[in-house]
């Protein structure tokens, strides 16, 4: 898909894309609340992506979706779950997120169940984007002590 300039294409994570993509998560670390706890890297060793894709740009890493499709938990189905995204801030607002999320979708699609995303309820930027990309608010709440 063209963004402008450059064919964008989704593909799926490898495990030689992991130091890109710890770049583009530094470059974006100040820049947003954690609603992802676990850097870029942790996450892959932790989950092992299954649902998980890149983007790139004249082969170079520009963004990134680590997911999964989880069995039923926290009373809600079995359900893809997005936990991190990510595009350079240089690639930023050129669609590429949404394309990212798009190719999520469509895996989900394909497994019969309906993709999710956690975030912080604070983090303004993230719900507008998923709000934007068609996401709903749910039941799920969070409880601390």
């Amino acid at each position: 898909m063209a963004t402008g300039r450059a064919e964008v294409k989704i593909r799926g994570v490898t495990r030689k894309d992991i130091k890109r993509i710890k770049d583009i998560d530094q470059a974006l670390a100040g820049k947003r609340v954690l609603s992802w706890p676990l850097s870029a890297e942790a996450h892959w060793w932790n989950h092992l992506p299954a649902v998980s894709f890149v983007a790139e740009i004249d082969g170079e890493v520009v963004g990134f979706l680590f997911g999964d499709i989880r069995v039923a938990e926290h009373g809600v189905d079995l359900g893809g779950w997005i936990d991190m995204v990510g595009v350079a801030p240089e690639y930023q607002r050129r669609g590429i997120g949404r394309m990212l999320v798009e190719a999520f979708c469509e895996e989900c699609r394909k497994n019969g169940v309906k993709a999710r995303a956690i975030f912080r309820e604070d983090d303004e930027r993230l719900i507008g984007f998923w709000t934007h990309m068609g996401f709903q608010k749910c039941k799920l709440i969070c409880y601390l002590r």
